[in-house]
């Protein structure tokens, strides 16, 4: 059920034979690698392929269903929404706050899952902005009682991550360089192991299986924010925003998740540098931060 439910976050279309279908993007097979990893994890087994339809025919009943898929979830949020407004009636109460919360998170999620444009999804959202009037009170970031890492172990080290960053590895290094090393340096492995081989005193960071990576619920810049016990005017709003483009998951509602969505992405289509793309990233990142 887990899985089942991670798979339905992601938009991920099922077809027969229990397999299931994403596009074929940068950040849609990172999110397929993490839920494979974590599957993995759980002792069980799961196959990441990269497929090609052999005719332009099937293209298209696979974006057919997946806009089918996307307009029936829309519709369904839009009569909700409707429904509540003729239950509310105008009135605040706890009951309509947490639902008006639910509402505007299954938009938020429907929108960045809606990968060929529905059609469907400016009726829903007109319909749940009708009813927003005050939003959910944030969650707080996770936080232990761990003794906090000190980053003046960490001054002199190389940082180390996968190719082709998104939004996670964005911040992660925009944190590291404003909080923990100024000067940090980045560089590029495919996994933990050819970083250990290549820079033996390299610190690893979204990367599956290390230290400074997904921990429980939290992402990667999640972690680091925990371990390193950062405190800063914007900062959990930033970790909430970074938290639901990355996880895609309805932990909080970020109404810009989904437009900050698009703008990773084409941050990855523009540059094909690794070293320019997260570079790209982080002044992004430093905008969003000084913007709050």
């Amino acid at each position: 059920m887990r899985v089942w439910r991670q798979l339905q976050r992601l938009g991920a279309l099922p077809i027969k034979g229990g397999a299931y279908v994403l596009p074929n993007t940068p950040q849609l097979r990172e999110d397929f690698e993490w839920l494979r990893a974590d599957i993995v994890a759980l002792k069980g087994e799961a196959t990441l392929l990269a497929a090609e339809p052999l005719d332009g025919r099937t293209s298209a009943e696979l974006v057919a269903q997946f806009r089918g898929a996307s307009a029936a979830a829309f519709a369904a949020l839009e009569r909700d929404a409707q429904a509540e407004g003729r239950r509310a009636k105008g009135r605040e109460t706890p009951r309509s706050r947490r639902a008006l919360r639910h509402l505007t998170e299954r938009l938020q999620h429907l929108q960045s899952i809606d990968f060929f444009g529905a059609g469907a999804s400016s009726s829903a959202a007109e319909a749940v902005t009708s009813l927003v009037r005050r939003s959910g009170g944030p969650m707080d970031t996770t936080v232990t009682d761990a003794p906090a890492l000190k980053p003046a172990a960490f001054k002199s080290r190389v940082w180390i991550t996968r190719p082709r960053p998104g939004i996670d590895r964005f911040a992660s290094a925009w944190l590291i360089r404003r909080f923990i090393n100024p000067k940090a340096r980045f560089v590029f492995a495919a996994d933990a192991d050819a970083a250990a081989a290549a820079h033996p005193r390299a610190v690893p960071f979204d990367m599956y299986g290390v230290e400074f990576g997904h921990q429980g619920n939290e992402c990667t810049f999640e972690t680091l924010v925990r371990r390193f016990k950062l405190r800063a005017p914007g900062l959990d709003a930033l970790a909430r925003l970074v938290h639901t483009v990355d996880l895609k998951d309805d932990r909080y509602t970020v109404p810009e998740a989904a437009a900050i969505a698009r703008l990773v992405e084409g941050l990855r289509k523009q540059h094909e540098d690794d070293d320019v793309l997260l570079e790209r990233g982080i002044e992004t990142i430093d905008a969003l931060y000084s913007g709050r």
